[in-house]
């Protein structure tokens, strides 16, 4: 059993104690209103992660300038907002947990949302030669950054007034603070450009402002980028002179982050980057200051544990991993690690959908919807069989058995998982199976019976007798329906992944989301000859900055891209496709198909009106990704 003590000693950010070393930082979450006001839901889900044992939660942003908003975000430029920070700093405060406050101007990160507000121009350090008249932006001037310094200190007033533990400075990323920070984005030749301790300037003033604002006792965390991850960005040799001067400023504490969020692909790092990408950051910033360092970065339990026992870092800020599990901390330490809902950094979190109410979790299918969920407990309880054994059948037998209904589960195949085991076979998922592994053990525990290599018909349902049925049989790979699609040297990119074809030559793959992209990257580093086609844009409706980082390893390895290119024809040697408006020739001695899955749902519709309940979930619905089906299941399993 892995020794989780470190993380549970006391320490301090300035004079604030805090009770363990693991912090939830701030992460947007779309949970306030949408004029940001604060909402249940909202008070909901903090209050979810401050029950779960948390040293410190620093909720999303608190926008420090009227001219600067964002929908779903809680500002603070004026004092009408400091009740509503009151009241939710009020509710994590109940379970004896801390609460920072981060203070930002969203400056250039308009970029990374896609969009300026009506009416609203985006602020920026100097004119840059791409910067475009899509979006308004205005440089600032002398006037501007002193009227944006008192924003940041009236709002650390309005902070302290509400009840704030600590304030953070959002100084990074692409918010305005970072971008004075990054010779990239700030080409000023003023006091404020230039030279390195110019270009701090202004965030240094920003700590100086609030330091006078909430007086000696009321700490000042400040989080920058270690390196913008671009040529001609900060390093992290100039990163380690900003910590200093930003320290002697008045600074309590730094945290270290990475990237600009709308430019590098490394600020949120998806399951594409190693764990704990950041530290050798952590490590110069360290090495620098004498103040408290806090890591972040797609960091596990026990590389948090080893990094604070090793004094690499002083404080963690576990964000993604407190979404999968809000218990996180206490079942660290009581000694249940083993049942945690592991992260598994899918970015499913990042896609925000309406119909699930913003974003979704692949690992918990209650983020988001704590008010709602875990359903009550079963009543009357219920004989119900589940046909299938991939995500879908299992998250939803999970939730059923938790409710205290009586399930069974039948899998034709001779393991559980069903597509989970080609997407965890794909490069860089090594850890989707700790969701399987998760699933089946919390399985094991409620003794739930599971028959392998077992395929159901409807006879064996009325056999069976059962109260309820959820069919979660899944889906089989689409085809590509032109001519010559049968042909031999046509393959489906899931046998390509598993292993079972191996494709020589040149290859063609068709198709733009991620399946397509995943193989043709897995064959590109192998040295394979590979092109890829797909009959719209690329990464439609994908996540962005998982798509960015897989568009840009295909960028590096010079994989040719041919985007909004019909396929007319498969022939033995080529392709013939409509590229640009000209049929060409792509020649291709195997073709993989990536073109989307076929729901399999054949037994559902069977099965209408000869049992009682007949409930269908997962892709045997709609093919989707394993948020989705995780959603799916809960509202599945809390009707039976």
């Amino acid at each position: 059993m892995t020794d989780f003590s470190a993380l549970f000693q006391p320490g301090n950010i300035g004079s604030l104690r805090l009770e363990n070393r693991i912090v939830m930082p701030a992460m947007a979450s779309q949970l306030p209103e949408p004029d940001g006001r604060l909402s249940e839901r909202l008070l909901d889900y903090y209050r979810a992660r401050a029950e779960g044992g948390v040293g410190l939660i620093i909720p999303a942003y608190a926008g420090v300038s009227a001219d600067a908003p964002l929908m779903f975000n809680m500002a603070l430029s004026d004092d009408s907002w400091v009740e509503d920070w009151s009241r939710l700093i009020d509710v994590i405060h109940s379970y004896g947990v801390k609460v920072g406050v981060q203070l930002m101007h969203v400056g250039m990160l308009y970029l990374f949302a896609g969009f300026v507000p009506q009416g609203i121009t985006m602020k920026v350090p100097s004119e840059m030669p791409w910067l475009s008249d899509d979006i308004p932006y205005q440089v600032l001037n002398h006037e501007d950054i002193e009227r944006y310094i008192d924003d940041f200190g009236q709002t650390s007033r309005r902070a302290k007034e509400a009840g704030a533990d600590l304030i953070e400075i959002h100084s990074c990323h692409g918010s305005l603070a970072g971008m004075f920070m990054s010779p990239i984005t700030n080409r000023r030749t003023d006091d404020y450009g230039g030279s390195a301790e110019n270009r701090v300037r202004f965030p240094r003033r920003i700590v100086e402002r609030i330091r006078k604002e909430v007086g000696s006792y009321l700490p000042i965390l400040i989080r920058i980028n270690g390196s913008d991850d671009l040529d001609g960005g900060i390093t992290i040799e100039e990163a380690a002179q900003h910590a200093v001067m930003l320290e002697s400023a008045g600074a309590d504490a730094i945290s270290v982050s990475r990237g600009i969020e709308f430019w590098a692909t490394t600020t949120i790092p998806s399951y594409l980057y190693p764990n704990g990408s950041m530290l050798s950051l952590v490590d110069g910033i360290k090495k620098a200051v004498l103040v408290p360092v806090m890591a972040a970065g797609k960091i596990t339990p026990e590389l948090a544990q080893e990094v604070v026992a090793d004094g690499r870092a002083d404080f963690v800020a576990l964000g993604r991993p407190l979404l999968a599990d809000p218990e996180l901390p206490n079942k660290l330490r009581q000694g249940r690690a083993d049942e945690i809902r592991r992260c598994i950094y899918c970015m499913n979190c990042l896609s925000f959908e309406a119909a699930m109410g913003g974003g979704s979790c692949s690992v918990n299918p209650y983020l988001n919807l704590e008010s709602q969920y875990p359903p009550k407990a079963a009543s009357p309880v219920k004989e119900v069989m589940i046909v299938g054994g991939g995500l879908a059948g299992l998250q939803t037998a999970l939730i059923l058995v938790e409710r205290g209904h009586h399930v069974t589960i039948y899998e034709k195949d001779a393991e559980l998982g069903g597509q989970w085991n080609i997407a965890r076979a794909v490069n860089d998922k090594e850890d989707f199976v700790n969701l399987l592994h998760f699933l089946k053990q919390s399985l094991d525990k409620y003794e739930v019976e599971i028959y392998m290599g077992v395929e159901v018909t409807k006879a064996k349902v009325i056999e069976a007798k059962p109260d309820a049925v959820v069919i979660a049989t899944g889906a089989v790979p689409a085809v590509l329906d032109v001519p010559g699609f049968q042909r031999k040297n046509v393959v489906q990119a899931l046998d390509v992944i598993s292993g079972k074809i191996k494709p020589e030559g040149r290859i063609v793959v068709f198709g733009g989301r991620y399946t397509a992209l995943e193989t043709a990257l897995m064959l590109a580093e192998q040295s394979k000859d590979v092109s890829v086609v797909t009959r719209a844009a690329f990464g439609l409706t994908l996540e962005r900055v998982t798509f960015r980082t897989l568009l840009k390893r295909l960028i590096d390895l010079r994989v040719p891209m041919y985007p909004n290119t019909a396929v007319l024809e498969i022939v033995e040697k080529h392709v013939v496709m409509r590229y640009n408006g000209e049929v060409l020739e792509l020649s291709a001695d195997t073709v993989v198909l990536a073109v989307g899955m076929r729901s399999e749902n054949r037994l559902a519709q069977e099965l209408e009106g000869i049992v009682p309940e007949v409930y269908a979930v997962g892709d045997c619905v709609k093919p989707r990704n394993a948020a989705s089906v995780a959603y799916q299941a809960a509202q599945v399993a809390a009707k039976i």
